[in-house]
């Protein structure tokens, strides 16, 4: 399965500064810095960039239901797909 996990930069930026403690310009740093690997690593291994539609089977929005709820339903939808 091909599942792609995203926040809106907002959503990102809030946790990093209220959850995670970081100060805002180091948050603004980190984003950029961790986006910018991210697409660097999927352009050279996977041969596509994070976003890209054709290459998801499944796209959720993390901000939606938070860390927990976000996995709880991909487990549910991973356990209904391979019959757990």
């Amino acid at each position: 399965m091909n599942i792609y996990i995203y926040a809106p930069v907002d959503a990102r930026y809030k946790n990093c500064v209220e959850v995670l403690k970081m100060k805002p310009e180091e948050a603004t740093k980190m984003i950029y810095k961790v986006d910018k690997a991210r697409t660097a690593y999927h352009k050279r291994y996977a041969k596509y960039v994070p976003g890209d539609l054709d290459s998801k089977q499944i796209m959720i929005d993390s901000s939606m239901l938070g860390v927990k709820g976000t996995a709880e339903v991909l487990a549910e939808i991973v356990q209904r797909r391979f019959g757990l």
